[in-house]
């Protein structure tokens, strides 16, 4: 009788496993077949807080998503976008936060609970009066005559708020708005409450958002001249239980070809967006020197994006070769800057991913004692480097020896060069070669078997960079993936591969 209580015991230590595996950092798998986002699940109704002056274009989207995805639920919750950043603060829940302003996604990811972002539009602050301006108001100052009722966002729970206090603080009028609110108007905590007082008459102005303005016909809005552009940004949350359908939805959202749509009918200057795919096909070309680092991102960002990234790993020679025979991928990875200009018309802004650095390769024991470049111009010595037709670390390699004065010296040595540098390792590491000249990335694999020397030559380094290519159709999905490859987890894969990891000469939102 002692067997079903063995069986019962194996079977909990199973279930206890798969749970267990199924937790990784605070969020639940998604085990739906990752090709088929419209799988049935109780958990399958995504968590929504959007800021209050989206309500009408994210009603509309929800309902066209559904339409196209029954089986799909997205409950919203609407307020102020600084009143559901609390909110979801305090709960620990919640899938997807639309703010008004992305300085609250800028805090959410601060506080380390907002994951992927994506812009969805651009607004800015305007006075919104009656229709006709019955009270002539036509620059802020006028917000302070004594017969104008001012209402205004709340700084603490609108973004429009906060955005107003900003810009007035700025101008020196701050001190000034805020008493003639105090003596004739009233602070509210979201944008449609301030523009709907003006529509009924409780109020003769306010400032709001320019979208929000355009959705009164009974109000005109005036401009203001100083006013600063804001982004409405939407974020997945750490909390989100099943992340690639809430990405599902919010890509839906942000896609120019539905959810932007939706947002331009309704005023919004919508932000540059993806087209949208059910599920994306990437086509990524990368110098193989980054394979090792990069393969366990790109497949992570796969599962968690419900896309594919069709890969491309070899040569930056022969990238180059495949680009210019008309070819242009998604994303160009390369493993040199160098073999970014001879295509860089093709491609957006350029980011420095990591850097590593040429250096002399001989087996662990060095028979040939070898210290410099220059010992391997004795003659006899056999040294291995790469193609330069074919591969960045052959081309710089050569730029190297010539800059050096010593490259006729070291040429009958090499013989035929080789179209990929883990050929010279091996080579190296089975005592076929005295020597070879590779990247640190390429020989940190069997470093307890060789032994590197480093150049002292600036020619010596490689910058490894990542460029979107202008005529991608899903830009902003490849932002996200440059976002995970610049992330602590992706350099940390960067750093144990081999790569020293580098700033950018400028700054960027990543």
């Amino acid at each position: 009788m002692k067997t079903p209580v063995k069986f019962a015991t194996a079977s909990l230590i199973v279930i206890v496993g798969l749970v267990a595996f199924m937790v990784r950092d605070n969020h639940l798998v998604d085990e739906r077949n990752p090709s088929d986002p419209t799988s049935s699940s109780d958990a399958n109704t995504i968590e929504f807080y959007c800021a209050a002056g989206m309500s009408k274009p994210v009603d509309e989207i929800i309902a066209a998503y559904q339409k196209d995805y029954p089986d799909r639920k997205v409950e919203v919750s609407y307020s102020g976008s600084g009143t559901l950043l609390t909110k979801i603060r305090a709960q620990n829940s919640g899938d997807l936060y639309l703010a008004a302003d992305s300085s609250y996604v800028q805090i959410a990811k601060e506080k380390e609970i907002a994951e992927e972002s994506i812009p969805v539009a651009r607004l800015w602050p305007v006075i919104v009066v009656k229709k006709g301006n019955p009270k002539k108001i036509l620059k802020v100052n006028d917000l302070l005559r004594e017969d104008v009722r001012v209402n205004l966002g709340n700084p603490e729970a609108a973004s429009v708020g906060k955005k107003t206090k900003k810009l007035m603080t700025n101008l020196g009028k701050w001190g000034p708005l805020l008493k003639a609110v105090n003596a004739r108007g009233n602070f509210k905590p979201t944008v449609n409450e301030i523009a709907n007082d003006v529509k009924i008459d409780a109020a003769d102005a306010a400032i709001v958002w320019n979208s929000i303005a355009s959705q009164y016909p009974e109000l005109e809005s005036v401009k203001i001249e100083e006013a600063p552009i804001g982004v409405v940004t939407v974020c997945v949350l750490k909390y989100a239980t099943l992340p690639r359908a809430t990405l599902h939805f919010a890509r839906y959202l942000c896609a120019v070809d539905k959810g932007l749509n939706i947002f331009r009918k309704h005023g919004f200057e919508a932000a540059e967006g993806d087209l949208w795919d059910e599920r994306p096909n990437i086509v990524y070309f990368a110098g193989g020197l980054n394979r090792h680092a990069t393969e366990p991102i790109i497949s992570a960002f796969e599962k968690r994006e419900g896309c594919t990234v069709e890969t491309t790993w070899m040569g930056c020679g022969l990238l180059v070769s495949k680009m210019k025979g008309g070819e242009t991928p998604d994303v160009y990875h390369t493993c040199d800057a160098s073999f970014h200009t001879m295509v860089e018309d093709r491609f957006g802004k350029l980011i420095n991913i990591s850097q590593t650095d040429i250096i002399i390769l001989v087996p662990k024991e060095n028979p040939k004692d070898i210290k410099s470049l220059e010992d391997l111009t004795k003659p006899g010595m056999k040294v291995g480097i790469g193609d330069p037709e074919k591969t960045a670390m052959g081309k710089l390699t050569i730029d190297l020896l010539k800059d050096e004065g010593i490259y006729n010296q070291i040429e009958p040595n090499i013989g035929n060069p080789f179209p990929e540098a883990p050929m010279v390792v091996g080579q190296v590491t089975q005592g076929a070669l005295d020597a070879g000249l590779v990247y640190v990335a390429n020989a940190h694999a069997q470093r307890d078997k060789v032994k590197m020397i480093r150049i002292d030559n600036p020619l010596s380094s490689a910058t490894q960079t990542y460029a979107i290519s202008k005529t991608s159709k899903h830009k902003q999905l490849m932002q996200r993936l440059l976002s995970r490859l610049k992330s602590s987890t992706g350099q940390e894969n960067f750093i144990n591969a081999g790569f020293e990891i580098i700033e950018n000469p400028d700054s960027e939102n990543e």
